[in-house]
């Protein structure tokens, strides 16, 4: 069974410094994505998967927050939260190296930030069938909004990573980021030599989903140096796989060893990777072999992979401002993709609603949406308030957010307890958080915020 064989660790302490126009104060993993904040979906499905508890790592000056949005959603996975000194400059791995004492098996680890619908059983899989130390989860398309972000018209350029994968076996083999490259990618002879073909993406993406032996972690204690898991134990991990364990008879010099650091064993990874020999004898004996030549998997003791997603899934990771928005502007349309509207409705059961003139909708909990309102295509986050006689449409209304009388709000984002008041029209803005819109505002294409005391940008 999964849940015994596996834990499962949501890294919840990131502070979101990609999207500083809608989190101000607020945790990043309570950003409303339709009805449910940002965490309850990664938890949604280690529970849909039948994990029965998670380890969920937060920011000390956070967890009474998030605690007591996740107890208003319909969970029932058990949660472990282990905090963050605030203060502290804790990466992704530093958050693995402190719940250390906490991990007993083998683990999946996921990014609080992850929707999706891709089902987790394919990635354990393949790292029970190759007895790999890692395996992560990729998807092959973006996620891209229908339109622009609200706001001043700016040029976003995605982020993308390269990635080296064998085509015959899916031995994940290089992972780096593409601003790491300037026009020209140099791959080692080394590695082609050794696994003869490899084939380069430079548009799938990683979901921050992995399966990880129980050894990774021990290893991550001692190598204090490595702080953060995509940028720098995964290429670390990856490199590593080529090499043969020090003292083999067929290790060769290590192309990719550290200048100044210790030789030491416990220093190595070697010494962390098991390779008895009742576990040697195993591998000569399956089928399941990836080799191109007789010894089982060419000795490598340390085996990485990667998993596709099926094209058809959904996989999006909300850590920009664009990606929140575009979640959000898709979030009824494929809401069916993702769940039965009896096992969890777009309008959560404590809201208010006394709208009745309403087309694509999701609200929040104890969100209140008054009569004589219009209200199509748009997020209404948790306790937010939308008085009467108002219009708003395409436009995300998050979390505590207030609408007074008679406005008008189009294709929008009214950051968190920000106030329109009366008789405002708003187009294409982005609201920040707790910024109140003076009475009768009308503004187009503009980014309202309280940044810096008070600020207003106005790009014509």
């Amino acid at each position: 069974m999964v849940t015994q064989e596996f834990q499962a660790v949501v890294l919840a302490a990131g502070r979101g410094t990609r999207l500083p126009e809608v989190l101000a104060d607020s945790p990043k993993c309570l950003l409303p994505i339709g009805p449910y904040p940002l965490l309850w979906y990664p938890l949604n499905m280690l529970q849909q998967h039948n994990f029965q508890d998670v380890i969920v790592v937060v920011l000390e000056s956070e967890r009474s927050e998030i605690q007591q949005a996740l107890e208003r959603t319909p969970l029932k996975i058990k949660i472990d939260f282990v905090v963050i000194d605030s203060e502290s400059d804790f990466g992704t791995a530093d958050s693995l190296r402190l719940i250390h004492d906490k991990v007993k098996s083998d683990f999946l680890v996921l990014s609080c930030d992850i929707v999706s619908n891709v089902s987790l059983y394919p990635l354990i899989n393949k790292f029970r069938q190759h007895d790999a130390a890692l395996v992560a989860l990729l998807f092959k398309n973006g996620f891209e909004s229908d339109g622009a972000l609200p706001g001043p018209k700016t040029k976003h350029k995605p982020e993308r990573d390269l990635i080296g994968i064998h085509p015959d076996s899916s031995r994940l083999l290089l992972l780096a980021s593409t601003s790491d490259f300037e026009e020209v990618v140099h791959v080692n002879s080394h590695l082609l030599r050794k696994n003869g073909k490899i084939t380069i993406f430079s548009r799938l993406m990683d979901s921050h989903i992995y399966v990880m032996k129980k050894w990774t972690i021990d290893f991550l204690v001692k190598k204090e140096n490595i702080s953060t898991l995509k940028g720098e134990f995964l290429p670390y991990i990856v490199k590593k796989q080529m090499s043969k364990k020090p003292g083999s008879p067929f290790a060769a010099p290590d192309i990719h060893s550290e200048v100044g650091v210790s030789t030491k064993p416990e220093n190595d990874i070697f010494h962390y990777a098991p390779n008895t020999q009742l576990e040697q004898r195993i591998q000569k004996s399956t089928l399941f072999n990836d080799s191109r030549i007789k010894e089982p998997y060419n000795g490598d003791l340390i085996r990485c992979y990667a998993v596709v997603a099926p094209k058809e899934s959904i996989g999006v990771r909300v850590n920009t401002t664009l990606m929140f928005y575009a979640i959000n502007q898709k979030i009824c349309n494929i809401w069916p993709q993702f769940f039965n509207e009896q096992e969890h409705a777009l309008i959560s059961a404590n809201a208010v609603m006394n709208s009745t003139q309403t087309k694509e909708i999701s609200v929040g909990d104890s969100a209140k949406l008054s009569e004589k309102t219009s209200l199509n295509f748009s997020v209404f986050g948790a306790n937010c308030t939308i008085n009467p006689k108002n219009i708003i449409s395409k436009s995300i209304i998050m979390t505590s957010a207030i609408i007074e009388e008679g406005c008008n709000i189009e294709n929008c984002i009214v950051g968190s307890r920000a106030v329109v008041k009366r008789g405002s029209v708003l187009k294409n803005c982005l609201i920040g958080p707790s910024f109140a819109v003076e009475e009768g505002t009308k503004k187009e294409n503009q980014h309202l915020t309280n940044a810096d005391g008070f600020m207003e940008i106005d790009i014509q």
